[in-house]
């Protein structure tokens, strides 16, 4: 059994797994968390924010948050690796948190895990990010990293399919599962090696 005991997989969990570095700023989403259950107040007994990773600089104000929200999480420290892989699989909704700023041409490696998982991932990031080209220019579940009211209504909107049914909670990407197959890269390297 790789769930930790802190992971009830029964409650609407909203999961960041991965190093909070310097630039991944969480602020605006704890708060928008919290705007969340202030408005939704049956939410509270059922919902939970988890931070997973290594400590960050943002360890401090998330400890101080948990005072006031006993629905925040934040792991001691580093989480095993199957463990967070377990914790991504069973959650209802995935985060990924990329750095302020204008673009973010990378794409976490984390990415093709929240893919596989099969869940609705909550993308913050620039406008201009790689997750964001790849989910799609109407995906609904993207905001700005730090528009509070915009990600307190996409957790509404995500909390609301999970109530009625948590099953609505799915997100079949078969053209993203195949862009990230290892199929795909071998096709891709075989057209770089016949342009050569």
């Amino acid at each position: 059994h790789l769930l930790p005991d802190y992971f009830d997989s029964t409650k609407f969990n909203l999961l960041h797994a991965g190093n909070m570095m310097s630039a991944r700023n969480p602020i605006a989403l704890i708060k928008a968390f919290e705007l969340f259950l202030e408005e939704n107040p049956t939410a509270k007994n059922e919902s939970k924010l988890l931070f997973i990773g290594k400590p960050s600089i943002y360890d401090s104000f998330i400890k101080e948050k948990k005072q006031l929200i006993p629905e925040l999480f934040l792991s001691d420290g580093y989480v095993p690796f199957e463990k967070v892989l377990a914790m991504q699989q069973f959650t209802s909704v995935n985060i990924i948190l990329e750095a302020l700023g204008p673009i973010s041409p990378f794409l976490p490696g984390k990415f093709a895990h929240c893919i596989q998982a099969k869940k609705p991932i909550l993308l913050l990031s620039p406008y201009y990010s790689e997750s964001k080209r790849l989910l799609g220019d109407n995906y609904p579940y993207w905001s700005s990293v730090e528009d509070i009211n915009k990600i307190k209504s996409i957790i509404t909107k995500l909390y609301k399919l999970w109530k009625e049914d948590n099953y609505r909670l799915k997100m079949g990407r078969k053209d993203l599962l195949e862009y990230l197959s290892s199929n795909f890269l071998q096709k891709t390297i075989s057209k770089l090696e016949a342009n050569k």
